[in-house]
């Protein structure tokens, strides 16, 4: 792999990174393939796909979540392949695993694994500790 290559594959996880971070999703072309899957799928019942993604994100996390801080801890590429580990903080501002708003400020730990062509994510398969939003939800109205 040559660096060229290797700076286009950071370019386009950053991008990513970076929308979360904005909660914007108007650069979306930026960093992912028309083609895009994830996996799991972000809402039940929904091919994986770039819209499900998006829906999911904007409407379901997004809605959910704001002031979203994060950092880029790690990151590895192997081949096509990048792997990602982010820590995040969020508050608590909409209903989340039905529970209302509570204000709380909540950090979680997630790690993506993106597979990278001609410059941009085509699938990527994340793990988020939901384990840890939900806990610290419920330790915020006790």
């Amino acid at each position: 792999m040559n660096l060229p290559e290797t700076q286009q594959k950071l370019a386009a996880v950053a991008g990513l990174y970076a929308m979360f971070m904005k909660g914007d999703g108007s650069q979306v072309a930026t960093s992912f393939s028309p083609n895009y899957e994830q996996f799991p799928p972000q809402k039940p019942g929904l091919e994986p796909g770039l819209d499900n993604f998006m829906q999911a994100y904007m409407e379901g996390f997004g809605a959910s979540f704001s002031d979203m801080k994060g950092e880029t801890t790690h990151m590895l590429i192997d081949g096509d392949y990048v792997m990602a580990r982010c820590e995040y903080s969020m508050t608590h501002s909409g209903e989340a695993f039905g529970i209302p708003a509570t204000g709380a400020t909540i950090s979680f730990t997630a790690f993506d694994l993106h597979r990278i062509e001609d410059g941009l994510i085509v699938q990527t398969w994340h793990l988020e500790d939901f384990a840890a939003i939900q806990n610290q939800i419920k330790a915020a109205i006790e």
